[in-house]
C-alpha cells in the first residue's frame, strides 16, 4: 500500500500519547549537522519504568483499566524493551501488549501499552504465562522514544508496513505522534536501528510512504520497563 502504514485500532490510539525516534547514519543523510546537534544535546535518559509488582499487581502510583480481548502469552517472546525476566509481548499484534506481567489475578495479565503513563491494561489470559528471559542486549530496544524535536515513537508491534524506496532492505520499527514518520533500521542492525555509540542516541526517521529521504535525529528519552520489587 502507499501513504500510511496500515495499523491496528489500539495503534491508531497509541499514536496520540506515544513517539519515539531512532536512527543510524546513512549515506544519504545530511549527518554532519546531525552530530553537531547531538554534540550539543544532553545525553539521552534512559529511564526504566516499574508499573508491576513481582506478585502481579499495580505499583503504588499505577491505575489499572481491565479490557476484554484475550491474550495468548503460551510462547516466551520476550518484550524488548524488559530490563526483568517474565515480561512478555503477547499476541496478538492488533492487542498491543508490548510489555506483559502475569497478574495476580487467575488468567490474566497487566500490560502497558505507554511506559510514560501511569496506566496499565488488564487482559485476558489463554493457556498458561510462559517463563521468559531477557532478549540479547544487542537486540534490547526501548519501548518509546522521545525525540529532540519533540516527537514521540512507539515501538512496533507487527503489521503492514510499506518499504524505504532508497533502501529495500531496511524496515520501520517506531511509528511517530505526527502521524506520518516512522523510524527507520537497516536490517540486522541492533537496538532496532537505535545508534547507542554515543551519549546521546540516534536514530533515522523518514516518513511512512518510504519515498523521501532519511533523517538523523536526536533522542532524548528512552522508555524501558521492569519489575517492581
Amino acid at each position: 500500500m502507499t501513504g500510511r502504514v496500515a495499523v491496528s485500532a489500539v495503534v491508531v490510539a497509541m499514536l496520540a500519547i506515544t513517539g519515539v525516534g531512532i536512527a543510524l547514519v546513512s549515506t544519504d543523510v545530511a549527518s554532519t549537522s546531525a552530530h553537531a546537534s547531538a554534540a550539543s544535546a544532553p545525553a539521552t535518559a534512559r529511564l526504566v519504568i516499574r508499573p508491576v509488582t513481582q506478585s502481579g499487581t499495580a505499583a503504588s502510583g499505577f491505575h489499572v483499566t481491565k479490557q476484554s480481548g484475550a491474550v495468548d502469552c503460551t510462547t516466551p517472546d520476550e518484550s524488548a524493551g524488559a530490563v526483568n525476566h517474565d515480561i512478555e509481548r503477547c499476541s496478538p499484534s492488533a492487542a498491543y501488549a508490548i510489555a506483559c506481567w502475569k497478574a495476580a489475578m487467575p488468567h490474566r495479565v497487566l500490560c502497558t501499552r505507554d511506559p510514560s503513563s501511569h496506566g496499565l491494561y488488564s487482559l485476558p489470559r489463554t493457556g498458561n504465562f510462559a517463563p521468559a528471559g531477557l532478549v540479547a542486549k544487542r537486540d534490547r530496544a526501548p519501548l518509546l522514544l522521545v525525540l529532540g524535536n519533540g516527537w514521540r515513537c512507539a515501538i512496533r508491534d507487527g503489521g503492514a508496513w510499506n518499504s524505504l524506496k532508497a533502501h529495500p532492505n531496511w524496515y520501520g520499527t517506531y511509528s511517530c505522534n505526527n502521524n506520518h514518520d516512522a523510524v527507520w533500521s537497516a536490517s540486522k542492525a541492533p537496538h532496532n536501528g537505535i545508534n547507542e555509540s554515543r551519549s546521546v542516541w540516534t536514530v533515522q526517521t523518514a516518513p511512512f510512504s518510504g519515498n523521501e529521504r532519511l533523517t538523523v535525529r536526536t533522542v532524548r528519552k528512552a522508555y524501558f520497563v521492569g519489575t517492581h520489587s
